[in-house]
C-alpha cells in the first residue's frame, strides 16, 4: 500500500477522532474555555507546507493534504467561534462587572442613607428617651401632689366634719340656753308680777297710811274727837 494512502488513514483515523474531540470540546467550552478544540498544531501545518518544493504544481495532491487542511481549516473556524464567545463572555462580564459596580453604588448609597437615618432615629429616640424621663418625672411630681392634695382634702373632710359636730353642739346649747332662757324669762315674768302686785299693795297701804295720818293730824288740829274714818274704816271692815 502507498504511504500516503496510509498516512491517509491514519489522518483519516485522527480525524474522526478530533471531530469527536471537537463535539465534547463544544458542549464542554462553557465549562473549560483555555481548553483547546482539536489537537491541531498550526507548527505542524507550517512544517508541512514548507514540504512543498518549488515545482508543487507537478506535485499531485494526496489525501493527507485534504485532511490537513480541512482539519485546520476546521480548527480555525471552531477557534474563531471560541474566540468570538470569549469576546462576548468578555462583553458580559464587563457588562456584569459595570452594572454590579452601579448594584454596588446604589447599595452604598442605599446604606448611607440607611445609616443617615438610623443616626436621625437614634436621634430621635434619644430624645424620646428625654421626653419619657421628663415625662415620667412629671408624672411622679403630680403624683405626689395628688397624694398631698388628697391628704389635704381627706384633713379638710376631718376638719368640715369637726366644724359641723361643733356647730351641731353649738345650735343645740343654744337651743338648751334659748330654753333655759325661755324658762327664766318666765320665772322673772312671774316674779315680777309678785312683787309688782306686792309693790302696788304696799304703795296702797303707804298712800292710805299717809292720807290716815294726815287726816288725824288734821283732826287734832282742828280739835276733832271723834274719828269719823276709823268709825267708816271699822264699818267697812266689819262686814
Amino acid at each position: 500500500m502507498h504511504p500516503d494512502l496510509c498516512a491517509g488513514r491514519k489522518y483519516g483515523g485522527s480525524d474522526s477522532g478530533t471531530r469527536a474531540t471537537l463535539s465534547s470540546s463544544s458542549e464542554e467550552e462553557s465549562a473549560d474555555d483555555a481548553a483547546p478544540a482539536s489537537p491541531f498544531s498550526y507548527a505542524e501545518l507550517e512544517a508541512k507546507l514548507k514540504q512543498i518544493t518549488p515545482d508543487w504544481k507537478a506535485i499531485k495532491p494526496s489525501a493527507k493534504m485534504f485532511d490537513m487542511i480541512e482539519t485546520g481549516l476546521r480548527s480555525m473556524s471552531q477557534q474563531h467561534a471560541l474566540f468570538t464567545q470569549l469576546l462576548q463572555t468578555a462583553d458580559y462580564m464587563r457588562t456584569f462587572s459595570s452594572r454590579h459596580q452601579e448594584i454596588e453604588n446604589q447599595l452604598r448609597l442605599r446604606m448611607e442613607e440607611a445609616e443617615a437615618s438610623l443616626s436621625t432615629m437614634r436621634e430621635e429616640n434619644e430624645a424620646l428617651r428625654v421626653e419619657l424621663a421628663e415625662a415620667k418625672g412629671q408624672e411622679e411630681s403630680t403624683a405626689g401632689r395628688l397624694h398631698e392634695a388628697e391628704g389635704e382634702a381627706a384633713r379638710l373632710r376631718d376638719e368640715l366634719s369637726r366644724l359641723r359636730t361643733e356647730v351641731l353642739n353649738e345650735k343645740k346649747q343654744k337651743e338648751d340656753l334659748q330654753l333655759r332662757l325661755d324658762v327664766q324669762k318666765e320665772e322673772l315674768e312671774r316674779e315680777f308680777a309678785v312683787e309688782r302686785e306686792e309693790l302696788a299693795a304696799d304703795y296702797q297701804r303707804q298712800v292710805d297710811d299717809t292720807f290716815i295720818f294726815g287726816y288725824r293730824c288734821c283732826m287734832k288740829k282742828n280739835g276733832i274727837k271723834r274719828d269719823t274714818l276709823q268709825f267708816l274704816q271699822v264699818k267697812k271692815e266689819a262686814p
